[in-house]
């Protein structure tokens, strides 16, 4: 079991991306007050002219948000790769580079059947778990002890809260638990 998680690194890494964040945020500010930029405007129109709907596009990009995150996974990779951790992910049949890694990979990857989808994920900790506790569930306490455990170490890491998909992944995972020890009480019960 992990005794302690050092967070310096991970606040380090808070810190700087709040910075290049909020530095973003100011330069698109003096954009804006600089005057409309291409492919943004509002059109208003008086008299007996046909009207030309108003074209409307989001405030952000699809270029922006394609640099942003570009800088957040180079500044991620950059802090792995400083820490000595692997920037490569083995997904059982295939490895991703982190540092190649694109928003719609990612995407994949958290997808309802991507490997870090909710599901998938559950049922790699629920048969790790279970291999651990040897398959008996009479200790299936000490193992939602260590999943609990688990999730309010990574949630202190985090500041607190974590991704909606991570608790997600947690009630599935809890889930798989219950019907774990419901068929080994049924198969013992049965004649």
């Amino acid at each position: 079991m992990i005794e302690s998680i050092n967070t310096s690194t991970l606040d380090s890494f808070k810190a700087e991306a709040r910075q290049l964040l909020e530095a973003a945020v100011q330069k698109r500010q003096m954009q804006q007050e600089q005057g409309p930029q291409r492919g943004v405007q509002d059109t208003v129109s008086l008299g007996n002219k046909p009207v030309d709907p108003g074209t409307y596009t989001a405030s952000v990009s699809d270029a922006e948000l394609g640099k942003t995150f570009t800088m957040l996974r180079d500044l991620f990779a950059t802090t792995l790769q400083e820490q000595g951790i692997a920037l490569e992910v083995s997904t059982g049949d295939s490895t991703i580079d982190l540092q190649t890694l694109t928003p719609e990979q990612a995407q994949d990857l958290v997808a309802e059947d991507g490997y870090f989808g909710v599901e998938n994920t559950a049922q790699r900790i629920f048969d790790f778990a279970v291999g651990l506790a040897g398959n008996d569930p009479s200790r299936v306490d000490a193992i939602r002890a260590g999943i609990e455990d688990g999730f309010a170490r990574a949630e202190e890491a985090w500041g607190g809260t974590l991704p909606d998909i991570s608790y997600e992944t947690r009630d599935t995972l809890m889930a798989k638990l219950d019907d774990w020890v419901n068929a080994a009480t049924e198969s013992a019960e049965a004649p």
